[in-house]
């Protein structure tokens, strides 16, 4: 039995989400969602689907079954809260908010049209971060002690997102979500400064990189550091990493090097091999096993592996980050 869905959004990630349901083997690509009909058109036919230009376009097609959002954050809540409220199935592109008071408007949304929301970070379904929450979960390296969390990407996606996101929420979110789910503890309070010079000098209203450091509610310290200021001729992609301490032990994860590497006269390029290579002509790796879960839960009522509890975590953690930037002291998390 076909599974229809519709992609909304036709930017960078809405393309990338429409490929990997076209490409997959438990979904269908039934329709692309744009308010630009000249984008949302060509995506659509390029793909094969329909093009509606808004969600109530889309919410009056009954063949279509459940939908992923991939909208810049700020964009999400009319999305999000239309969808939800008729009680359908929802795959919403991280974060699941640019503010802690839009994802309890989107929370409650999905609650009021009892729906399924999966919010979309990707780390959950890459091997290397799901190993290390398996390996603290089993206790194989004591209790949690100090840990440093962060992805800087190059200076390329700050331009793209041209001020529609922040770092914090557009590659932090990444990492703040993994230090909660990995150490299995809660974020409580956080000291942050920013720093914003190259991006202004390239006419984008945006930080260019934020550090943070945090108390986890164990007692745990740590460090989370965010930039997009990579060079766009490095062979790097996204330089992150994950390095936890424990009374027993280390887990580390280096995600600068997919295991690819290519040495050509004049380049050298680590090519991705895990978020969402093409593989045989199809789009693979932790974009499509998101997508392969997400449909698996909704057919089968299964749980998701992160909670929309959770997801409003991470938001509420990157809230007091921003907080903290502004106001220049420590700030504290708001309880989720």
């Amino acid at each position: 039995m076909s599974f229809n869905i519709a992609v909304v959004g036709a930017g960078f990630m809405g393309k990338m989400h429409a490929r990997t349901v076209k490409d997959s083997p438990v979904a269908t690509l039934a329709a692309v969602v744009d308010l630009n009909e000249t984008l949302g058109r060509a995506v659509a036919d390029e793909l094969g689907a329909v093009h509606y230009g808004s969600v109530a376009d889309a919410l009056a097609d009954d063949s279509i079954d459940a939908y992923v959002i991939a909208l810049p954050d700020k964009l999400h809540e009319d999305a999000a809260v239309a969808l939800l409220e008729a009680g359908k199935p929802v795959l919403l592109e991280k974060p699941m908010a640019h503010t802690l008071e839009v994802a309890r408007r989107i929370a409650a949304a999905a609650e009021k049209g009892g729906a399924r929301l999966l919010v979309g970070q990707i780390m959950r379904h890459d091997p290397r971060y799901v190993a290390a929450a398996e390996a603290v979960r089993a206790g194989r390296i004591g209790e949690p002690l100090h840990l440093k969390a962060g992805r800087v990407a190059d200076r390329g996606v700050g331009t793209r997102m041209n001020g529609n996101s922040s770092v914090l929420f557009y590659v932090g979110i990444h990492d703040v979500d993994a230090v909660q789910w990995i150490t299995g503890q809660r974020i409580t309070r956080v000291y942050s400064r920013a720093v914003s010079k190259l991006m202004p000098s390239l006419g984008v209203e945006s930080e260019d990189a934020i550090l943070s450091v945090f108390d986890l509610e164990n007692g745990a310290v740590g460090e989370l550091f965010n930039g997009w200021t990579r060079p766009v001729d490095t062979p790097v992609l996204i330089d992150g990493r994950f390095e936890l301490f424990g009374t027993e032990g280390i887990v580390e994860i280096d995600v600068r090097d997919h295991g690819v590497k290519v040495y050509g006269k004049d380049h050298f390029d680590l090519p991705d091999a895990l978020h969402w290579p093409e593989v045989n002509g199809r789009i693979s790796g932790d974009l499509a096993a998101e997508l392969a879960h997400f449909v698996d839960a909704v057919q089968n009522d299964l749980p998701f592996v992160i909670s929309v509890e959770e997801a409003m975590r991470d938001v509420a953690v990157n809230d007091a980050i921003l907080r903290s930037v502004e106001s220049g002291q420590p700030e504290d998390v708001e309880l989720v």
